[in-house]
């Protein structure tokens, strides 16, 4: 920076605008004070240096009278050189009437006369003829330099008429000219000492001020402008501390509650921010997901990862027709896995953790509909409500360190608002998507995942997909010999059976009467397995029916790949069902894997599903 920008920043400051007008003051203040004293002290040094001469012209005057008296002109004389040598004064000399210098410590005036109208140092006193003198003392400036003349009138006493005639009462002057050099000398001392003075007053003085304004004033400024350049830069921790008393002492304490305030509502607007944020990514989280299973999964992971619980359980109620059903999912503290159980009446002891069964055991006692929290708050029990109907319960369990606070608490509401309305919304899509006799996925949800995963399959070519298709063997035996409620009774536990055997990612669905379609999102190999596993599952089961009824049923299926045994989901279907037909057509009760477009299937029955 030059020094142009550097003295007009200089100029800007307040420092700089206070000791301006302070100095200012402080130097027309002391410069009237000085000037006071100096036309004081001047005048008055005058005044005593004209009464001394006045005193010394008189004396002189009275000391030389006795010498006019006899007439002694040569001891008047003698006595003027005398005086002239010790008292040295400009000049002194005496001057009868008619201007004549009779004596004089001048030799040159001697015999000199002045025109008391003319001479211009008579003119002074004689301003206009026939009047007397208007002053006896003056100034005048000489080569010798200032004096200050003395006259003093020499009158006709009666001592003097024995030489004077008595006409007249003025013989003439005495002149005694003091010198006003040393005088005007000290004047100059005296004024130099009074503007050293003054300067070094002014100097001492601003060098006090500069000091008090910096330490009292320009200081605790820097530091309150150090706190607003801390706070414009976001930093609200910054503490302005002031060495000083009053107003300034006031503005930084202001200050520092005025920081703290504004920190406390950046605070407030951060934490709004995160939780508009946190409730925004919630609801399109949520929004992404109308499937039930993968829906309480990715509530699980949001409610966890939003809020650092260590533990996290969903439960959740489903009306069925044999009673009502609670689904539980939940996950550990540092395990990424969701576990999931289905119940009808409680659990066994030691079936589910303790910290679960308590939690479902305090829903079942107090069925609450407002949230409940810990002692400790760290245990929130949120339960899940929507237009009256209770869907569920919500669990959460934080280290001991880290408690629920109150701001936390009324995003976890806000988001199990959320929640409720994300779960309605499955509901709906669930019954929407769901065979009513069986509760597995109808053939609507079957077309429309089996889109889905052509869709997948062609972003990752790493990422195949079977369709196995099964369908109960005689099922129109059990229709004709026991009644359509005995055969929708099979098809139940059928459904059920069958569900249990799947993996969590694996879908079923009921294509239509007794035939049923899996969705396994692996290869045609892997889907082989499964059926295998299905058949034998339904073989060794027995299916207890109503009346005491007890019946024995087998299943086929036929298992095709994507893309292996199909470019499009028809083909994929149709190898299915062609494989099902040859596993019907060599014997039933076994599984068939669909062969290659142009080759023949694999069979395997179910007592001989693994071959050596």
């Amino acid at each position: 920076m030059g020094l142009l920008p550097r003295l007009s920043a200089l100029t800007r400051t307040i420092r700089f605008k206070l000791l301006a007008g302070l100095l200012a003051l402080l130097a027309l203040s002391i410069g009237v004070s000085l000037y006071g004293i100096w036309t004081f002290e001047r005048d008055r040094y005058r005044e005593i240096a004209r009464e001394e001469a006045l005193r010394a012209a008189h004396t002189l005057e009275q000391a030389l009278r006795h010498a006019m008296i006899l007439n002694d002109w040569e001891m008047i004389r003698r006595t003027v050189d005398d005086v002239y040598r010790l008292v040295e004064p400009a000049n002194v000399g005496i001057i009868n009437n008619q201007g004549r210098v009779l004596a004089s410590g001048d030799p040159t005036l001697l015999g000199h006369r002045f025109d008391f109208h003319r001479a211009a140092e008579c003119v002074v006193c004689h301003a206009r003829p026939q009047t007397p003198p208007e002053r006896d003392v003056i100034f005048l400036e000489t080569a010798a330099g200032p004096v200050l003349r003395n006259i003093i009138k020499l009158e006709n006493s009666a001592e003097c008429r024995s030489c004077h005639q008595e006409d007249g009462d003025n013989l003439g002057v005495f002149l005694y000219d003091a010198t006003f050099a040393e005088v005007y000398a000290m004047l100059r001392t005296v004024l130099f000492r009074t503007i050293l003075t003054g300067a070094v007053t002014f100097l001492l003085v601003a060098m006090l001020l500069s000091l008090l304004v910096g330490r009292y004033l320009n200081r605790p400024l820097r530091r309150l402008e150090e706190g607003f350049n801390h706070v414009g830069r976001g930093d609200f921790n910054h503490w302005v501390e002031v060495e000083a008393e009053g107003e300034i002492q006031d503005m930084a304490t202001q200050f520092n509650v005025m920081s703290q305030a504004i920190k406390r509502s950046f605070a407030e607007i951060r934490h709004k921010n995160w939780e508009t944020e946190q409730l925004y990514a919630f609801v399109r989280r949520l929004s992404q997901e109308a499937e039930w299973d993968r829906l309480r999964r990715v509530i699980l992971e949001l409610v966890q990862d939003t809020f650092q619980a260590g533990r996290v359980a969903l439960l959740l109620r489903r009306e069925l027709q044999e009673g009502e059903l609670t689904e539980i999912t939940w996950r550990e503290a540092d395990d990424r896995r969701c576990f999931h159980r289905e119940y009808r009446l409680p659990p066994p002891a030691g079936e589910l953790p303790a910290w679960l069964a308590q939690a479902w055991e305090h829903w079942r006692q107090s069925p609450a509909a407002t949230p409940a929290y810990s002692p400790d708050r760290t245990i929130a029990l949120v339960p899940l409500v929507t237009q009256h109907v209770n869907l569920g319960l919500l669990c959460l369990h934080r280290p001991p360190e880290q408690p629920f606070r109150s701001r936390e608490s009324k995003l976890l509401a806000a988001v199990c608002e959320q929640i409720e309305v994300a779960l309605a919304n499955a509901r709906l899509y669930r019954l929407a998507v769901t065979d009513s006799l069986t509760g597995l996925r109808n053939k609507r949800y079957c077309e429309t995942a089996l889109r889905k995963l052509v869709e997948a399959h062609r972003q990752d070519r790493h990422r195949p997909f079977s369709v196995l298709m099964l369908d109960l063997d005689h099922f129109k035996r059990v229709n004709d010999t026991h009644g359509h409620p005995v055969g929708d009774e099979v098809l139940s536990q059928l459904a059920e059976l069958i569900r249990r055997q799947l993996r969590q990612d694996d879908v079923a669905c009921r294509y239509g009467g007794e035939e049923f379609i899996v969705l396994v999102t692996d290869g045609p190999q892997t889907g082989h397995k499964i059926a295998a596993r299905l058949c034998r599952a339904v073989d060794e089961h027995t299916f207890h029916c109503a009346g005491g009824l007890a019946l024995h049923n087998t299943i086929s299926i036929g298992v095709a790949g994507f893309p292996a045994h199909g470019k499009t989901v028809a083909e994929v279907i149709g190898a299915a069902d062609q494989a099902l037909y040859e596993a019907k057509r060599a014997g039933r009760n076994r599984c068939q894997l669909a062969g290659p477009p142009t080759g023949s299937a694999m069979t395997a029955p179910a007592n001989n599903l693994y071959p050596s």
